[in-house]
């Protein structure tokens, strides 16, 4: 049995063949995971759970029902909110068979303390992004959107993601990656040797040193071209 890390599907009816891929990738680790971690942005963008409720939601049902029987087969799954899906709440983490992660956990990765998290919040040179990210977390400022008719709010996220868009085109790449210090800050703030992240859509794997010792950061890719996944343990590990 494995453990399986996915990040960064961006899921959306426009793209309806990752959404198939994804289905497939569910299919195949029936049966064969331990848990599944899916670390935010598993949605281009949610506008509340009670979309499922109404037929703007429907094409979200099927994946609800997926989840779901994966749940049911033994696999733990846990979710942990991304920039674009920070609005998913406990009823679709219900519907689901889900547990819902802090915004930084910890786990017993086989043996290895491992630090998992989205990442957006390791992006600390992208200033306009972290305090949209700020605005965006209040609970007051959710609490009014999600308060708004359905029409409303996407209609809002519609143009808060043009205005991200917008703002993307002119940064420099490295501003748009992780802060080299906030990752050492918090991994020593958590005190481990191994981070697991999405969010960039850089996959790869980074190792350095952290105060005298072997420190790893693994980095989740995103799902526009091909299924990307990471798998545990260590003598089974495979990056796709």
């Amino acid at each position: 049995m494995k453990t399986w890390f996915i990040s960064d599907l961006h899921l959306d009816d426009s793209r309806p063949h990752i959404t198939q891929a994804f289905f497939d990738f569910l299919a195949n680790i029936k049966g064969d995971a331990e848990a599944l971690y899916i670390l935010g942005d598993l949605f281009e963008a949610w506008i509340g759970d009670d979309i499922l409720g109404t037929p703007l939601g429907a094409s979200s049902l099927d994946l609800v029902h997926q989840l779901k029987t994966l749940s049911a087969s033994g696999t733990k799954i846990y979710f942990a909110h991304g920039n674009r899906d920070f609005l998913i709440g406990h009823q679709f983490i219900e519907n689901i068979g889900a547990s819902l992660l802090a915004e930084h956990s910890v786990i017993d990765l086989y043996g290895t303390p491992t630090l998992i998290m989205h990442g957006d919040t390791l992006c600390t040179d992208d200033i306009e992004y972290q305090q949209l990210r700020s605005m965006l977390r209040k609970q007051q400022w959710q609490a009014e959107f999600l308060a708004k008719p359905l029409v409303e709010r996407i209609e809002e996220a519609i143009k808060l993601r043009e205005i991200s868009q917008e703002k993307t085109k002119g940064k420099q790449e490295d501003i748009l990656d992780v802060n080299q210090n906030e990752v050492e800050k918090i991994m020593r703030e958590y005190n481990v040797m191994q981070l697991i992240h999405g969010h960039t859509h850089r996959p790869a794997t980074h190792n350095f040193e952290l105060d005298g010792k072997q420190a790893t950061r693994i980095v989740l890719g995103d799902w526009y071209e091909h299924s990307s996944f990471l798998v545990f343990p260590l003598d089974s590990k495979t990056e796709k």
